[in-house]
Parts: C-alpha cells; sequence; structure tokens
C-alpha cells in the first residue's frame, strides 16, 4: 500500500488531473474538452508544450501545483 501511495505522490499535479478527467469522460461527465493537452504551469517546458498543443489545435488544461485547472481553447488562444 505504502508503494502505491508513494507512485502516486510522484506523479505531477497534470497526470493526476487527466486521469481524474478519463474516469469523468468514462462516466459521461467531464468537465475538460474532448481532444486536450494538460500542462503542468510550473513544468520547464510549459511555454513549449502550450505551444505545440495549440498548433495541433488542442485545448490546453492548464493544471497548477495545488491541482487547480485552467482551460484554454485553440480559438480563444489564436487570438
Amino acid at each position: 500500500m505504502g508503494k502505491a501511495m508513494t507512485a502516486d505522490s510522484n506523479r505531477s499535479p497534470a497526470a493526476k488531473v487527466m486521469d481524474e478527467a478519463i474516469d469523468l469522460a468514462i462516466e459521461g461527465r467531464s468537465p475538460y474538452p474532448e481532444r486536450a493537452a494538460f500542462v503542468d504551469v510550473d513544468a520547464p517546458a510549459a511555454g513549449h508544450d502550450i505551444e505545440r498543443a495549440v498548433d495541433e489545435g488542442l485545448s490546453v488544461v492548464l493544471v497548477s501545483s495545488d491541482g487547480s485547472t485552467r482551460v484554454l481553447k485553440p480559438e480563444l488562444a489564436a487570438s
């Protein structure tokens, strides 16, 4: 049991939110766009990850270290 908790605590906030989003999507109630990139705002490559997602027409779910999120949709990000 301790191993599973340690493994989960080592996962990034974005990975945890993405897993939750998948579970909610399976139940038909995800609050996130169907095609989205989940990005840790504090990650060194966050800017690059956001740029790549926007170039691919994906929504971006920005995930803070506390697990809070903000969704950027491609049509808004392109402005």
